[in-house]
């Protein structure tokens, strides 16, 4: 079976990192790692912005778009690149006491490690950047001024560094073969810490459809797995993951990778569980993935702890955003004229899938079974109301009285009661049996099924009702107004 990600042409494309000053962080990107400012959006009204910087080859550098035009949004969202998202929540640059959270402190370490931090596991680790010589890379971004964490020739592993943005993130500057790019370096990798490989493995490489590239195993401690998106022609050219090959083959990708890191045993504690950076403390936000405009639009996938920001979105919302509680990533709700945002309900089609004919038949059972228990009183048809509006919005299809038949206008004349009938239940299905047979049976003011005495808050509004074509719409009573009934044409 076709992944859900490849089905869809998804692609790994930002890393969310939140900041504390742009002024500070994206010039430093800008000026020590060659990335550009490719677009940013400001949002007053809910007090943060975002920054989103790529490392582009330098041929295609000079035609990017000004930053924060509509030229930038569309490049951004069809970009076959990937991006650092800075997140900024507006006056953390003033407050003295912000700090973000790198990821890399926790209690999963030894209580005598200086990285120890007591309530908090372990979960985003670093981004990275390729270089042709680390030693040299390192040595010119300390004369900068550029704080490390490791040095090459510090520690057990040799010839990689560590550098730290001025947040605090780790970066890490990792050697490539020499003359693979002209740019002096590229985005190679984003890493995370994960609890169990193989549901790590099965929801990356078989629901979002990336390309597992590269397995380093250290028997004892940890694991490193390297996922990918490749073309068909990088797929065919990449080497076997579990094979000293592999190494060589990941650093010949320009786009980076995702590095996943799995320390043996932790699948088997049912007690821990890694921090996602989305509560306190707070730093990393998530990682996305961006899908071409058309077919699927909106689809969320859900299945793994990154799910909620494992996303395949059409493109952000350029009107008003609600943000996420925590001061970070917005979520696209009551955003003034997105179309997007309240999706039209369209007329259903000829013949529907056997499940959603199957829920609908499902859905009229239940829906009578309620009406012809029910009491009577406003108080039970509020009861009645509720109960039919939370069973119609768990369903795939449109609720009754989501828009209103044609040629039907309601009436003031509130001295006629009206006829109190099931039938405006199917308003979405006009023709059904039930209800032709509850007018050619029976008079058009009464209905088999469904007594006026225990249907309080329904009413008949049609008019010209015939056995050939019956013109019937709902009867459930609008949050705006009381529907009033019309009487039959004599």
């Amino acid at each position: 079976m076709t992944a859900i990600g490849r089905r869809y042409n998804a692609s790994f494309q930002q890393t969310m990192l939140r900041i504390k000053d742009p002024k500070v962080s994206v010039p430093f990107y800008e000026r020590h790692f060659g990335m550009k400012l490719v677009h940013r959006y400001d949002f007053p009204q809910w007090k943060f912005s975002l920054y989103f910087l790529e490392r582009p080859r330098d041929a295609a550098a000079a035609a990017l778009p000004s930053p924060g035009t509509k030229a930038s949004e569309a490049y951004l969202w069809s970009m076959t690149g990937t991006t650092l998202e800075l997140t900024h929540n507006h006056g953390s640059e003033e407050n003295d006491s912000f700090s973000v959270w790198s990821g890399n402190c926790g209690s999963d370490l030894p209580a005598e490690s200086p990285l120890f931090r007591a309530g908090v596991v372990r979960g985003f680790g670093h981004i990275a950047f390729n270089v042709e010589d680390v030693y040299a890379m390192s040595a010119a971004l300390e004369a900068a001024g550029v704080a490390f964490q490791k040095r090459p020739d510090e520690g057990r592993m040799k010839g990689l560094a560590f550098c730290l943005d001025p947040d605090g993130y780790w970066i890490e500057l990792v050697k490539r073969e020499e003359g693979l790019f002209p740019e002096p370096q590229n985005l190679s990798q984003t890493m995370m810490r994960v609890k169990d490989a193989d549901r790590t493995i099965h929801f990356y490489r078989d629901i979002l459809g990336m390309d597992l590239v590269r397995a380093m195993h250290i028997p004892g401690d940890f694991t490193n797995y390297f996922f990918a998106n490749l073309t068909p022609a990088q797929r065919e050219a990449m080497a076997d993951p579990e094979s000293a090959e592999a190494r060589a083959a990941v650093k010949t990708l320009w786009q980076p990778v995702l590095e996943l890191t799995h320390n043996h045993g932790t699948e088997k504690d049912d007690a821990f569980h890694v921090h996602t950076g989305n509560s306190e403390p707070l730093g990393f936000g998530h990682i996305g993935f961006l899908k071409p405009a058309g077919r699927g639009e909106g689809l969320l996938i859900a299945g793994e702890r990154r799910a909620s920001f494992s996303r395949l979105p059409r493109r952000r919302p350029r009107g008003n955003v609600q943000g996420d509680g925590a001061g970070g990533r917005p979520l696209p709700q009551e955003a003034a004229g997105r179309r997007h945002e309240q999706p039209r309900i369209r007329p259903r089609p000829e013949r529907l899938p056997g499940r959603a004919r199957a829920a609908r038949r499902l859905v009229r059972r239940r829906v009578l079974q309620l009406l012809r228990s029910g009491g009577r009183g406003p108080a039970c048809a509020a009861r009645q109301r509720h109960a039919v509006s939370r069973l119609f919005g768990s369903l795939p299809f449109p609720r009754p009285g989501a828009r209103r038949a044609r040629g039907v206008r309601p009436t003031a004349d509130a001295a006629t009661p009206g006829p109190r009938v099931h039938c405006s239940l199917f308003h979405n299905w006009p023709r059904s049996r039930h209800c032709a047979r509850a007018f050619v049976q029976r008079k058009p003011n009464t209905c088999t099924l469904c007594p006026s005495a225990s249907a309080n808050m329904h009413t008949l509004r049609g008019a010209e009702a015939s056995k050939k074509r019956l013109r019937l719409v709902t009867c459930i009573e609008r949050r705006t107004r009381r529907p009033v009934a019309t009487a039959p044409k004599p």
